[in-house]
């Protein structure tokens, strides 16, 4: 069937439909993806009233000095992920 056999209505419920599961699958993947801000590595430390600075506890950088990572914990998480209630 061509696009002209349908009717306005088909067409706008047919466009809510897509629209509704691409809503749900969008949900579905932002709850199960691994975030830094759901990893038991990631804490958060306030460095002024508004602000606060999250570093990845797991990884570390420098010889000297050595210090953690600060990470975004929107970004997609590293390799060491561990959800914080202990199941992945």
């Amino acid at each position: 069937m061509e696009l002209k056999d349908y009717t306005t209505e088909q067409l706008k419920a047919e466009l809510k439909r897509r629209s509704e599961l691409k809503r749900a699958q969008k949900a579905e993947e932002m709850r199960t993806a691994k975030r830094c801000r759901n990893c038991k590595h990631c804490k958060g430390e306030p460095i002024s009233s508004w602000s606060i600075r999250y570093k990845c506890m797991a990884r570390m950088w420098g010889k000297k000095r050595p210090r953690h990572y600060v990470v975004n914990p929107s970004k997609k998480a590293c390799e060491l992920f561990e959800r914080k209630g202990g199941e992945e």
